[in-house]
C-alpha cells in the first residue's frame, strides 16, 4: 500500500493546482485515507510517479469519481508556506539514509561479505553459512543462530535458538505445532526490525537496522552490527540455550521474542521440566493474554493444554 503523510498529499495536490482537495486532506476520515492509500498503490504500480498517484487517488475519493489532475506539472510557488514545512519523522528517516551513504555504492554481495567477515572475528565459536546468510554454533541440545538479514536495502538481524528436545515434544504433544526442526526453526527469537528508541516490545537506544548504500556507510554500520551482535544477540542465544530461560522470557517479558505458537513452546517446556504447577499457571496466564485474540487462537491454546494433560504421564 502506498505510504504518504497527510501534510505531504495535502501539498503535492496543492502543487497540482488542487487548491479544495489539498484544504480537505487534513479532515478526511480515516477510512478514507486508507482509501486513497489502497488506490495510489494501484496507480503507482503502473509506473506513475507517487505524487501523481496519491493525487488522482485523493480526487477519486473526495469526488467519487477519478478525473485528471487542473495540472500535468507541479508548481511549488503554488504551495502555501504551512506545508512546505519539512516533517520531522521524514527528516529523522533522511538523515539517517544520509549516515550510511557515504561512500561508492555498495550492493547485498558486498554488504554481507564485510559483514560476515567482521563478524566471525567477533564469533570465534559460530560458523557463518555464506548460502544461509547466518552464523551457527551447536550445543548439547541444540543450535544457536545469529542472522544476517538484507532486504529492500536495509540490513536487520534475527537472533534465537532452535532446542531440539522442546521441539520434538511439540512436534509429540501437537503434531502440527509447527513443521519439522530445519534450520529455519526457531524455539525462540527476536528480530531486531521489532526493537529501537519507541518499540514497546523490546527499547533499545538506537534503530538497530542499517539502510547501507554506500562504503563509508558500510564501515560504520559494521562496527554498530558488531557492537550490537556482541552486547545483545551473543547473550540472547547463550542464554536460551537453557529451556528453563526460553519459559522465562516468554511467559513474563513476551515482547521479547518474535514468533507464533507460543503456548506450544510454554506447555512442552513445562512438559519436559515436570512442572505441572507450572502447566496450570501458565493456562492462567497465557489465558488473560490471549483475551484479545480471536476465537480460533483462544481454541488452540485450550486445545494444546488438554493434550499436554492427556499425555503428561508418557515418558519424555
Amino acid at each position: 500500500m502506498l505510504t504518504i503523510t497527510r501534510r505531504d498529499l495535502a501539498a503535492v495536490l496543492a502543487s497540482y493546482g488542487e487548491h479544495d482537495s489539498s484544504a480537505r486532506i487534513e479532515s478526511m476520515s480515516a477510512e478514507d485515507f486508507s482509501r486513497v492509500c489502497e488506490i495510489g498503490s494501484r496507480y503507482a504500480l503502473t509506473g506513475m510517479l507517487l505524487a501523481k498517484a496519491s493525487s488522482l487517488a485523493a480526487i477519486e475519493v473526495l469526488e467519487g469519481k477519478p478525473r485528471e489532475l487542473r495540472r500535468r506539472r507541479r508548481d511549488w510557488s503554488d504551495v502555501p508556506p504551512s506545508l512546505l514545512v519539512p516533517d520531522t519523522i521524514a527528516l529523522a528517516v533522511a538523515a539517517r539514509i544520509e549516515r550510511y551513504a557515504g561512500g561508492v555504492p555498495v550492493g547485498r554481495s558486498d554488504i554481507l561479505n564485510a559483514l560476515s567477515a567482521a563478524l566471525a572475528a567477533a564469533l570465534p565459536s559460530f560458523r557463518y553459512f555464506k548460502s544461509y546468510a547466518h552464523f551457527r554454533h551447536p550445543f548439547i541440545e541444540g543450535i544457536s543462530y545469529i542472522d544476517l538479514d538484507y532486504s529492500k536495502g536495509t540490513v536487520a538481524l534475527r537472533f534465537g535458538v532452535r532446542h531440539n528436545r522442546v521441539e520434538a515434544l511439540k512436534s509429540r504433544l501437537f503434531e502440527s505445532a509447527r513443521p519439522a526442526a530445519n534450520h529455519y526453526t526457531r524455539t525462540i527469537s527476536k528480530y531486531s526490525y521489532n526493537m529501537g528508541p519507541g518499540s514497546p516490545h523490546w527499547r533499545y537506544p538506537t534503530e538497530p537496522t542499517w539502510p547501507v548504500s554506500g562504503s563509508e556507510g558500510l564501515t560504520i554500520a559494521t562496527s554498530e552490527i558488531v557492537e550490537f551482535v556482541e552486547q545483545v544477540a551473543v547473550p540472547y542465544v547463550s542464554t536460551h540455550q537453557d529451556p528453563l530461560n526460553i519459559r522465562g522470557t516468554l511467559v513474563t517479558e513476551p515482547g521479547r521474542s518474535d514468533g507464533w505458537a507460543v503456548d506450544a513452546t510454554i506447555f512442552a517446556v513445562d512438559f519436559l521440566l515436570r512442572r505441572k504447577d507450572w502447566l496450570e499457571e501458565d493456562l492462567r496466564i497465557l489465558q488473560k493474554r490471549y483475551a484479545q485474540y480471536d476465537r480460533p487462537n483462544k481454541e488452540s491454546l485450550e486445545i494444546r493444554y488438554r493434550a499436554t494433560v492427556e499425555k503428561w504421564d508418557e515418558a519424555i
